[in-house]
């Protein structure tokens, strides 16, 4: 696999990937809220810090991330179970967005979600490859087509 990226590291910096966040320390310090990384790779992965943006944030961050992917790339991603978890969702004061089963389904090209609400709202269409919960949080992978 090429190249790979840690997105919102923190200081937990994976060896083997390209470790961004928006303060140090960290590989690249970036805000992919604002614009797509200067880079493209093979995998972004982001481990809980989507729902810390807002809506407007969110939508840019995920447009910015599908930009950032190549053709056939994957972009892995861990957040809060609001429906199974909801202390844990709702429970932190920095948590912006909260997510359930059916928020994945405005970024799958294969739903009507997507055609008919994601694509309006300026949302980039994903190919859903998984989704799972283990009744604290989701992991999803989305490729992008």
């Amino acid at each position: 696999m090429g190249t790979k990226v840690n997105l919102g590291c923190g200081k937990l910096h994976k060896k083997g990937y390209l470790n961004v966040d928006i303060r140090p320390p960290a590989d690249l310090i970036h805000n992919i809220a604002r614009k797509p990384l200067p880079i493209t790779a093979d995998l972004i992965e982001a481990d809980n810090i989507l729902e810390h943006l807002t809506n407007d944030q969110f939508i840019r961050a995920m447009n910015n991330i599908y930009h950032s992917v190549v053709s056939g790339g994957k972009f892995w991603f861990k957040v809060p179970d609001a429906l199974n978890w909801p202390d844990g969702a709702y429970g932190d004061p920095t948590h912006e967005r909260f997510f359930v089963p059916r928020s994945f389904l405005y970024f799958d090209l294969a739903k009507p979600q997507w055609k008919n609400y994601g694509s309006h709202y300026g949302l980039e269409g994903w190919n859903l490859e998984s989704l799972k919960t283990d009744n604290r949080f989701f992991t999803c992978v989305l490729i992008r087509p």
